[in-house]
């Protein structure tokens, strides 16, 4: 089954989603897949800015959660600063602990896999797809390779899917209006309260009355800090 680009971004929810991925990925040899993206500044313990689109066995992400292993995970580690897909045969691991997360995922379904990472822009999120299989890394490695240039569009289509998930998330829950996304992009681009209220034709003192109205829907003190909510959260893409 190939998937078009209307097929996952007509998505209506992740579950419909994680459906067409499974079938799609099954057909070029992978059992498994997890789908991360995140904001490359995002080294927090909370990993607030991380969402996971989940099309694997439920035991091996509540281990993944329990033993918090997104915080050392060699796969979302290479991803970072890479834009080539790798072999699960050919990642680099760097610590016991990373080894040990690769073992365990070995028992869950993952004895081969294949990562794909997806970048957009410079600064923006960044994604990335695991794909796993429990045949033998001879055996599931070269079919992964061959549907490489297929992997690699599907992992770029998910992470537009993902960042415009999170986008929508981000407005309902924090009620930011486009009016808000507006101005904090202004701030972004380096223009002062006084350059903006030229620019919109206000006050200061508007300008000012409206950074408060954001600092409090976001619970933020300042508004640098709103600023790096929105960039996080995908809002000044």
């Amino acid at each position: 089954m190939d998937l078009s680009v209307d097929d996952l971004l007509n998505s209506t929810d992740e579950l419909e989603l994680i459906s067409l991925v499974r079938r799609a990925v099954q057909a070029h040899g992978a059992e498994w897949f997890v789908f991360a993206s995140l904001h490359p500044s995002d080294c927090s313990d909370s990993r607030s800015t991380y969402r996971f689109l989940i099309g694997c066995r439920p035991e091996w992400c509540q281990l993944y959660n329990a033993n918090r292993w997104y915080l050392t995970d060699p796969c979302l580690e290479y991803a970072r600063s890479n834009t080539a897909p790798v072999l699960g045969s050919a990642l680099p691991i760097r610590t016991a602990g990373q080894k040990r997360m690769l073992e365990v995922a070995a028992e869950y379904g993952f004895r081969s896999g294949y990562l794909i990472p997806a970048h957009t822009s410079e600064n923006g999120r960044i994604g990335i797809l695991y794909l796993g299989s429990d045949r033998p890394p001879e055996k599931a490695e070269p079919q992964f390779h061959e549907a490489r240039p297929f992997f690699r569009a599907l992992a770029l289509e998910l992470l537009e899917w993902s960042s415009g998930a999170l986008r929508e998330e981000a407005l309902q829950t924090t009620g930011l209006t486009q009016d808000e996304v507006r101005l904090l992009g202004l701030v972004k681009t380096g223009f002062t309260a006084a350059e903006i209220a030229t620019e919109l034709r206000v006050s200061s003192m508007t300008v000012y009355r409206q950074f408060q109205r954001i600092n409090e829907k976001l619970g933020v003190g300042r508004i640098t800090r709103a600023v790096k909510f929105a960039e996080e959260h995908g809002l000044l893409a």
